[in-house]
């Protein structure tokens, strides 16, 4: 079975989206920085998390590597809007790895002693965070989808 792609109507076609076609959408620029100014106000609430509440060294460390992640992935989205992905990728593993923070599955305990997952003083702080992460990823993926929209204008719809 053969497959006829000249009909295809351009309103079908996918548009690229790379590093070239992102930086010379203003108005993607602009949207992509105010999202890497929230990622990195985010970033700075991470701070907060780790000074506000006491952590283990083991997960004080894992807090301390997400920060350095999240305002990488911040500047990055500054200077090349094409980094959303990479900062919407990062925001929804960070939405998932809070999320289980605040079901308490980091402190388990074995042996009887309780139940296999607590949670702990800040599971609606980290609850708080994971919301923030997944509006992040929403945000993200909008700016990815305006720059595409934003693309295909530009180039008569064929998005090449």
């Amino acid at each position: 079975m053969t497959t006829n792609l000249a009909g295809t109507p351009a309103a079908w076609s996918v548009p690229r989206i790379g590093a070239t076609v992102l930086t010379r959408v203003p108005g993607t620029v602009v949207y992509a920085r105010i999202v890497a100014i929230l990622a990195a106000g985010l970033g700075l609430v991470h701070v907060w998390v780790m000074v506000a509440f006491p952590h283990g060294p083991w997960v004080g460390a894992v807090l301390g590597a997400m920060v350095l992640l999240c305002l990488k992935c911040a500047h990055r989205s500054w200077g090349h809007p094409a980094a959303l992905v990479e900062l919407l990728a990062m925001s929804a593993l960070m939405a998932l790895a809070h999320t289980f923070m605040a079901l308490g599955v980091h402190e388990h305990r074995h042996g009887g002693e309780g139940p296999v997952a607590t949670a702990g003083a800040g599971s609606g702080a980290m609850l708080g965070i994971a919301v923030a992460e997944l509006s992040l990823v929403m945000l993200c993926g909008i700016g990815m989808r305006l720059a595409a929209h934003r693309s295909a204008e530009g180039t008569g719809g064929t998005g090449r």
